[in-house]
């Protein structure tokens, strides 16, 4: 296959097609590996021109196709990840900026994999971490805590692979390294799970803070997190009025710029008034969860039932300055 520019990714999908990123060029092209006539690369996506549009791309890297031949292209420099189906040159973004369902925040994407569940995994190379998805949403995996060479962080990771045990390799670009993370499966065994219970309301006397750079303010309750037992916790959420959000944040929460250290996400998307959020918590660290509302200025019970391998312990930050 030869290609006009450098191939930031590659790919070849189930019917051995070629698939190549060229980031400076703004399109996907790709080929039959078993073509053996001499002709020119199909555009599997992008216009060639650098642009936000649905149809276009700035910088795309990871690529990953699954067995429906659905595209999924990192959309590096729109920080989103896009979607194009087969025959189709206009994509539609289901990850980062402009999402229909935004529970994460990219900065740069450059990886990508898609599970035979058609989960998607993510390197968010600007924001130096890993996550993925799950029925829940977003969450974050790897490089939580911050940029950083200790053994839990990453800086500016470019490429991932799974192992046949869910372990990930990553590409550590600026620490010249390649660290892996052992995969940390999630108890079955319910008689090792402990539950613990959290109330509050957001009321007009709540704090407020403005989401994603927009005019619109939202009412807001961040709450301090600590657990005693490193483990994999998860966090059911009730609600009345089914337009709660939720965040965990590492170490601390800035309202002034709520993308910063958020480790998971959720929202009630399918109106059922009850969702879920979930992560990996450390012990002895300290984590934050902002309860919030889509719409702004609503008022609203809700109720945070923690579960895990010990109890968690809940405080309501009373002023977040």
């Amino acid at each position: 296959m030869n290609v006009g520019g450098p191939c930031f990714g590659l790919f070849v999908d189930i019917y051995e097609t070629l698939y190549c990123s060229m980031y400076y060029d703004d399109q996907v092209v790709k080929r039959s590996v078993n073509d053996s006539l001499i002709t020119a690369n199909l555009v599997a996506a992008g216009t060639g021109n650098s642009g936000s549009a649905s149809n276009e791309l700035a910088g795309p890297g990871g690529i990953s196709v699954d067995i429906n031949l659905d595209l999924y292209v990192t959309d590096c420099l729109n920080d989103r990840v896009q979607l194009f189906q087969p025959g189709e040159f206009n994509g539609t973004t289901v990850a980062g900026s402009k999402s229909l369902n935004r529970t994460i925040t990219l900065k740069c994407p450059t990886g990508i994999i898609l599970d035979a569940e058609k989960y998607l995994f993510i390197v968010d190379y600007g924001n130096d971490r890993v996550v993925g998805s799950s029925m829940n949403g977003f969450r974050c995996l790897v490089g939580c805590y911050g940029v950083g060479s200790q053994s839990n962080q990453l800086n500016r990771p470019f490429s991932f692979s799974f192992d046949c045990s869910g372990n990930i390799f990553v590409t550590d670009t600026i620490n010249d390294r390649i660290q892996k993370f052992e995969y940390f499966e999630e108890s079955c065994d319910n008689s090792l799970v402990v539950e613990t219970m959290y109330s509050s309301s957001l009321t007009s006397n709540s704090s407020i803070y403005f989401q994603d750079c927009s005019e619109l303010d939202s009412y807001y309750e961040a709450i301090q997190m600590n657990v005693s037992i490193t483990g994999y916790y998860t966090f059911l959420i009730n609600s009345e009025m089914k337009t709660m959000y939720a965040y965990i944040y590492t170490n601390n929460f800035n309202p002034f710029n709520v993308s910063d250290n958020v480790l998971s996400g959720s929202g009630d998307s399918g109106n059922q008034g009850q969702f879920k959020v979930t992560a990996v918590l450390q012990a002895n660290m300290i984590y934050v969860i902002v309860m919030t509302t889509s719409p702004r200025n609503l008022t609203e019970n809700f109720a945070i039932q923690g579960s895990g391998r010990s109890y968690v312990t809940f405080n309501r930050i009373r002023e977040y300055l």
